[in-house]
C-alpha cells in the first residue's frame, strides 16, 4: 500500500495516542481549543478513548521490567536549534550499531510502544507521509525522533505545549525554555517521565547506550547533568541566517498540524526569534558545567562537507568506543542519501537586520557572517 501524501499529516497530531487525563490536564491548564480546531481536538479525545486499553495492557504486561531498567551508559545528548543539523546528526549516529535511540513509534506512541508495537508500526505506515512536511527528510516508525513528543505524553513541562496552544505562549516559552520557575515538584515529575522514556528505549534496544536529540533541551544542561551527571553533549549549530529561514519554514509547517488555537505569522516570528535567544544564550551561559571531555561542539557545514571525519573527530572527543565498527554503516548511509536537496532560501536586507538584532551574539560567538 502506498504510504499517504504529506497533504495528510495535518491529520496526524502528536498528542493523538495520550491519556484521556493527561488530555484533560492539558486542556484544562491552557485554555482549551478555539473554533476552528474542533475537528482536531475531538479526533485526539477519541484516539485517547481508544487506545486506552493498550495503555492499561502495557503497564500491566511492561510496567515492572521497564521500572527495573538499569541505564548503565550515560547517554548521548544532542542539542541545538531547531535547523541547525540536529536531525541529520542524529540519523548519522544511529547507524552506530553500538548505539539506541528513541524511535518515531516510542515517541508518537510512548504507551504502547512496547505491547502494541507491530499493531502500531503497521497503522503509522499506512497514515503518516513518507517524508517530512518541512524538508522532506524521510520519516517512517523505525526512524530515530525527538524524545521531546515522547514527553509530552506525559507532563505538560514542553516548549511544544506551547505550539498546541498558542494563546498563552509567551508564559509558557518563557517557563519551559530553560525551566525557570518550574517548582521542585515539576522538575521531579518532569525527570520521572524523562527517565521513563529513556528505559523504555533502552529496553526496547536491549540495553545499548542511546543516542538522543532534542533541540528543547538546548537550554536545560544543569537539569540533564542532574539526572546523568556523566552524560556526552553534542552541541550542533548552523549559520543563523540559514537557520532563521528553515526555522520559519519548519514553524509555519507546524501551524498546520500542531495547535488548537489561532496563531499569526508575525507571532510565530517573534517566537522564533524569541526561542532561539532564549535556549542559546543560556545555552553558552551554562555549557562549562558540563565535566571536561563530556563536550564537543559541531558546525554543521563541517558535518555536511566532511561527515566521516567529524564524526570521528566527536568520537574521539568524546572517547565512544566503537568508532570502527560505526564508520561503515554510517557510510552506507551516507551513500544512500546522495540524492538529497536542501532547502533553500532567500534572505532580504530587512530580515538581516533583524536577525542581527536579536541573534547577534551566536554570530559573533560562532564567528559567522551573511551568506
Amino acid at each position: 500500500m502506498a504510504r499517504p501524501s504529506s497533504s495528510l499529516a495535518k491529520w496526524q497530531h502528536p498528542l493523538s495516542f495520550n491519556s484521556s487525563r493527561h488530555w484533560r490536564r492539558l486542556l484544562r491548564m491552557n485554555g482549551g481549543v478555539d473554533p476552528g480546531f474542533r475537528l482536531r481536538a475531538a479526533l485526539v479525545s477519541a484516539l485517547s478513548r481508544l487506545t486506552a486499553p493498550t495503555r492499561a495492557l502495557e503497564r500491566l504486561v511492561y510496567g515492572s521490567r521497564v521500572n527495573a531498567v538499569a541505564v548503565q551508559e550515560p547517554p548521548v545528548l544532542i542539542l541545538g536549534y531547531w535547523r541547525s543539523g540536529t536531525t541529520h546528526l542524529h540519523n548519522l549516529m544511529s547507524q552506530d550499531p553500538r548505539l539506541g535511540f528513541v524511535s518515531t513509534l516510542q515517541a508518537m506512541i510512548p504507551n504502547g510502544a512496547l505491547v502494541g508495537r507491530r499493531v502500531f508500526r503497521q497503522m503509522m505506515l499506512w497514515t503518516i507521509p513518507p517524508t517530512r512536511p518541512m524538508d522532506n527528510m524521510a520519516f517512517s516508525p523505525d526512524l530515530p525522533q525527538e524524545d521531546e513528543f515522547a514527553l509530552c505524553h506525559q507532563v505538560p513541562y514542553s516548549i511544544y505545549t506551547g505550539l498546541f496552544f498558542p494563546r498563552n505562549r509567551h508564559a509558557l516559552y518563557e517557563k519551559y525554555a530553560t525551566f525557570d520557575g518550574l517548582t521542585p515538584e515539576e522538575l521531579a515529575e518532569w525527570q520521572e517521565a524523562y527517565l521513563a522514556v529513556i528505559k523504555k528505549a533502552t529496553l526496547l534496544f536491549g540495553g545499548r547506550r542511546l543516542v538522543l536529540k532534542n533541540p528543547a533541551n538546548t537550554g536545560r544542561i544543569p537539569h540533564l547533568l542532574r539526572l546523568f551527571p556523566d552524560a556526552k553533549f553534542i552541541h550542533i549549530h548552523r549559520n543563523p541566517y540559514t537557520v532563521f529561514r528553515s526555522a520559519m519554514k519548519l514553524m509555519l509547517s507546524l501551524r498546520e498540524i500542531m495547535p488548537f488555537q489561532h496563531v499569526g505569522e508575525q507571532e510565530i516570528e517573534d517566537d522564533v526569534f524569541y526561542l532561539y535567544r532564549a535556549m542559546l544564550q543560556r545555552y553558552l551561559a551554562e555549557k562549562d558545567e558540563i565535566p571536561a571531555g563530556n563536550l564537543v561542539e559541531v558546525r554543521y557545514d563541517d558535518l555536511d562537507q566532511h561527515p566521516i571525519e567529524e564524526l570521528a573527530r566527536v568520537y574521539s572527543a568524546l572517547s565512544l568506543p566503537g568508532w570502527r565498527e560505526a564508520e561503515a554503516p554510517i557510510a552506507r548511509y551516507l551513500a544512500g542519501q546522495a540524492g538529497y536537496v536542501k532547502n533553500r532560501f532567500t534572505l532580504s536586507p530587512e530580515d538581516c537586520a533583524k536577525i542581527e538584532e536579536h541573534w547577534g551574539f551566536a554570530i559573533d560567538a560562532w564567528g559567522y557572517s551573511r551568506p
